[in-house]
């Protein structure tokens, strides 16, 4: 997530609002503690340190949840009951038409430009 005052990336609300207006809904799983350091696996701190209030926004702006993990066990369980109520849509696109109109383009900037350079069609 792009923390405020970064010079870098889009801001994380400013994404979210694209996400919405795109219909994407965006499930945000917050890792660690909302107070600062975490883990420290193999006596190395790490430090995640959470912007809830961010992280809850991004999931009220594009419909989603928000969920936090602070263990393992919370991520697991979060996964689980995210798995069973996610599901999977396809849709079927047709291209024909689009393609066509590629192609129609593609023949005509061809006579014209032969035209140009040698005078004639070829």
């Amino acid at each position: 997530m792009i923390r405020e005052g970064s010079k870098t990336g889009v801001d994380t609300l400013e994404a979210a609002k694209m996400a919405a207006d795109r219909g994407v809904r965006i499930h945000v799983i917050g890792l660690g503690s909302v107070g600062g350091p975490g883990a420290m696996p193999e006596g190395m701190p790490i430090y995640l340190q959470l912007d809830e209030p961010t992280l809850r926004e991004v999931a009220r702006m594009t419909s989603g949840e928000y969920h936090h993990a602070g263990t393992a066990e919370a991520l697991r369980s979060v996964y689980e009951n995210l798995g069973t109520r996610m599901q999977v849509q396809t849709r079927e696109t047709e291209v024909t038409a689009l393609l066509a109109l590629l192609s129609a383009a593609f023949a005509l900037a061809a006579g014209v430009l032969s035209l140009v350079w040698f005078r004639r069609v070829v």
